[in-house]
């Protein structure tokens, strides 16, 4: 009868340390859930979203040229620019109409770990890292970095 009391005894302490567990595994969940979703908001620093919609023509061809780009300072005044997409549409020069499925779209990002001091800075290609989205397939890295350089003069010259 006693070695009942113990087993049952032994049983009760076994169940409450699980639930203890468990219930602390949930919070540090929580926790994490937490601190993770604000770090990304103190992440997104404080600027401008601008819109693109214009009309190209790069190496003889026609493009429609669509997609945002934000723009922000840092606390010594420098400009930083970047987006999450735009899109290089290829388009008849004279009747506007659209001659392909498959467009061009980019992202871009400045690095890390370079700073901005001047007009060529924010032009330089090699200064900001590029990702393209879909509709590159088909073109060799010099077309892509028409494209890219392109996209970096326009927006420069539209924010200064």
């Amino acid at each position: 009868m006693k070695s009942y009391k113990y087993i049952i005894a032994a049983l009760f302490v076994v169940a409450i340390g699980v639930g203890i567990f468990i219930s602390c595994e949930k919070e540090s969940i929580n926790e994490n859930t937490l601190t993770s979703n604000s770090n990304k908001i103190q992440k997104t620093p404080q600027g401008t979203t601008y819109t693109l919609d214009e009309y190209r023509e790069i190496n003889g061809k026609c493009y429609h040229v669509t997609g945002s780009y934000f723009v922000w300072e840092d606390n010594h005044g420098k400009q930083y620019i970047l987006s999450e997409g735009v899109t290089y549409t290829e388009i008849n020069c004279v009747t506007m109409l659209t001659l392909t499925v498959a467009p061009l779209e980019f992202a871009f990002e400045p690095k890390p770990e370079v700073e901005f001091n001047c007009e060529a800075d924010y032009i330089e290609q090699d200064n900001y890292d590029f990702t393209v989205i879909s509709g590159g397939e088909t073109l060799t890295i010099e077309e892509l970095n028409l494209f890219f350089q392109d996209a970096l003069v326009t927006i420069y010259y539209e924010i200064n």
